[in-house]
Order: structure tokens, then sequence, then C-alpha cells
């Protein structure tokens, strides 16, 4: 997939949000496994849907606004559990900008549970997929303590079509507490979630931030419904140092 970056996929310094190249892989992947004959539509007659497990990005740097870039994606299984999806967002010159790693199971919508992939794929997920991947996914410990948390309720716009909260929320409402002169200064280097329950319509979700490292500025994360003990998501993400505020050097969010 070819494109160029729209402005309203850029925040207020021009560069690309994270939550803009979350949305481009995952329309890419709903893509690739439409055309396959397994997609959302496809799992969802069968009282299944594809949820993500975990998710991690690496930024060589940040794409700006009207830039072409090109997207490409693959998969394989793992354990028979979990299906593996990596993502390469290449710029005109062919130079990877954003590489993506990320782990999806089938859930079972009456059980709750995740199913094996053996049992919920068509012979067509066997036949494309990808034989050889490696993964860099990192433990991200979980903070009870924090030093921001900002809310926000979970709206109807939040859902896509399992119902679910988008994914793309979920990296929003987390990078939305970090100070903003962090924010500010630098595109992030490496933003990496695991998610662990859903959030739902109607919820308040705290979004809790603690920095835990200054060389480079790496913040863990935690999103949790409000006056639950349950965790919707933690994330970790990482910030390059010795950046100044300058014009177009931001990500936003």
């Amino acid at each position: 997939m070819v494109f160029r970056v729209g402005h309203s996929e850029v925040g207020v310094h021009g560069r690309m949000r994270v939550v803009s190249a979350i949305n481009r892989f995952q329309d890419i992947a709903g893509e690739h496994v439409d055309r396959l004959g397994f997609g959302v539509a496809d799992l969802l007659r069968g009282g299944r849907t594809w949820v993500l497990h975990r998710m991690r990005l690496v930024f060589s740097r940040v794409p700006g606004l009207g830039e072409e870039l090109k997207i490409r994606t693959w998969y394989r299984p793992e354990r028979d559990l979990y299906s593996l999806r990596d993502f390469s967002m290449e710029d005109a010159d062919g130079e990877r900008v954003v590489f993506a790693e990320s782990s999806w199971v089938v859930l079972d919508l009456k059980r709750g549970r995740p199913v094996r992939l053996s049992s919920a794929m068509p012979r067509s997920y066997d036949e494309n997929r990808a034989e050889y991947f490696s993964t860099g996914f990192k433990e991200i410990p979980e903070s009870e303590d924090h030093d921001i948390a900002v809310r926000f309720d979970v709206r109807l716009n939040d859902l896509d079509i399992n119902r679910h909260v988008n994914n793309a929320r979920y990296f929003e409402w987390a990078l939305e507490a970090i100070p903003g002169e962090v924010l500010g200064s630098a595109g992030p280097s490496e933003v990496e979630a695991l998610f662990r329950t859903p959030a739902r319509y109607g919820e308040g979700i705290v979004s809790q931030v603690k920095k835990v490292s200054d060389d480079p500025a790496v913040y863990l994360h935690r999103l949790r419904p409000e006056g639950s003990k349950e965790t919707c998501a933690v994330l970790r993400t990482e910030w390059p140092v010795g950046i100044g505020p300058v014009s177009g050097a931001a990500a936003g969010i």
C-alpha cells in the first residue's frame, strides 16, 4: 500500500501521530485478512473475532505531512494461539521509518476466550504465512505509582466493528498523559503495549504515567477503569533525549 500522510494524520508540529501509524497498520492488516478470507466480518459470522494482544512500534524517524510512504505486512502463527504480524513503513527512498510487530488472538465472543488457530482458520491462513519471524517484545512492568493521571470517557465513537474500543484509542489515552514538553520536543523512538481487559462503553478510563528513566526518557503507562483494580493495558514509551522544542520535530499524539 502506498499513501501520502494526510492533514488528519499529523499533530500540531506537522508530523505523523503515533495513533495514525497504528490505524494505518490496522487498516492494511484488515485488508490483507479480508482478501485471504479470514477477516473480522468472516470470523464474526462464526461468533469469533480478531483481538490485539500486544504491539510494539519502533520509529527511525517520524514521517511528515505529505510524505509518500509504503506499508508492507506479513504474518506467522505462534504456538497455535497467537498470530504474529509485522509491519514496515518505508519512505520514497525505500528506507524504513517505522517498524511494528504485533500479536493477535482469535476470540470466541460467547465464551470470552481465545481459540486455537488450527480450529479457527481456513486453509488460506496456513498457505500464505511467512516462514521466519523474530520478536523484540519486552516485559512491561505494571507501576502502581504514577506522576500524572488523566481521565477519559469511553464514547460510542471509540468503538469499532467488534463493539470494542479501537486499539489505537488505548495508545492515544496513554500518550495524552505524557508531559507536554516531551510531546513537544521529540517523536518517540519506541512504543509498546500489552492488552489485558477491554474498556467498555460508558466507562471512565484513567490513564496513569510514571517516568522511570531519563536517558533515554522512559515512561510506564497503565490504563484502568475508574474505581476498579483491573488493568485494561500497560504500555512502555521511550523518547530520545537532548532534543529541544524545534518546530517539525514532534510527533504529537
